[in-house]
């Protein structure tokens, strides 16, 4: 995907989701991006299998763009995959 995404909503956490127009993006905090790159990927790939999850595309390890809607129910399994790899995971 071409599209660069605008500058994150505030870090507050290791994951950071953002509503757009067309969809959302999941922001990871510089621990994750830095740090566990290969998560990044992993989670990319994981997220590419989920229903309703349309067009994803990485723009680094630090951000992850999809089209479509961030049901709760896909939010939290997303929480859920990260808390099992990171078992001190900073979920807000």
């Amino acid at each position: 995907m071409e599209t660069t995404p605008d500058q994150p909503p505030p870090l507050r956490h290791d994951l950071t989701f953002k509503v757009t127009s067309s969809g959302y993006e999941i922001w990871f905090s510089d621990r994750i991006a830095l740090d566990r790159p290969d998560l990044v990927d992993q989670c990319a790939d994981w997220l590419e299998d989920q229903i309703g999850v349309v067009n994803l595309g990485q723009v680094d390890h630090a951000t992850l763009l999809a089209d479509g809607v961030l049901s709760d129910q896909l939010r939290s399994e997303l929480v859920t995959w990260w808390s099992e790899r990171l078992p001190d995971l900073d979920q807000g």
